[in-house]
């Protein structure tokens, strides 16, 4: 008789099928059994709160609330756009009229709607990166935009103007 060396035999590993498929027809995925699927929280799991570096303010932050107020005011219709004529670029102010004329940021009974919290970045001199957070009625609504300091046509020193707007609405 030959020795023969008795070698253990893979096992497969057990799959976990997922419940509700993308597509009816889709077959059901596999995972690994030591992925827990489903279970965000537990016994010792940890909560991430945030996803990215935390929200700044900088020493330029009351020209950013500021102008916050400004451009909100203007948004809402109880401000006229023409008044940040000097303070936008033309693309900007253009913009800027459209979403003045939706009248998208009025609360419930013509409310002018709250300025909340307002954060702001420098990521080079003479420039701000404004994010600002906006109750009108029930909903929460961000507001973002970048000042720079730029040199007007016809005034002798340096202004900060707006030089991008982005919102959803």
């Amino acid at each position: 008789m030959a020795e023969t060396e008795l070698q253990p035999q893979p096992q497969p590993q057990p799959t976990v099928r997922r419940l509700h498929p993308a597509h009816p027809s889709a077959p059901a995925a596999e995972a690994p059994v030591g992925v827990r699927i489903g279970r965000l929280h537990g016994v010792g799991a940890q909560r991430h709160r945030r996803c990215g570096p935390a929200p700044t303010r900088t020493d330029g932050n009351g020209l950013a609330t500021r102008y916050a107020q400004r451009l909100l005011e203007v948004l809402s219709g109880h401000r006229v756009c023409e008044q940040l004529i000097a303070l936008t670029s033309e693309e900007v102010y253009d913009d800027i009229r459209t979403l003045a004329r939706r009248r998208c940021l009025l609360g419930p009974g013509n409310a002018l709607p709250l300025l909340g919290r307002v954060f702001d970045d420098s990521p080079a001199p003479g420039v701000l990166e404004v994010t600002a957070m906006v109750r009108v009625g029930e909903r929460l609504e961000l507001l973002a935009f970048r000042l720079e300091l730029r040199q007007g046509r016809r005034q002798p020193t340096a202004t900060w103007r707006f030089t991008a707007l982005e919102t959803r609405w």
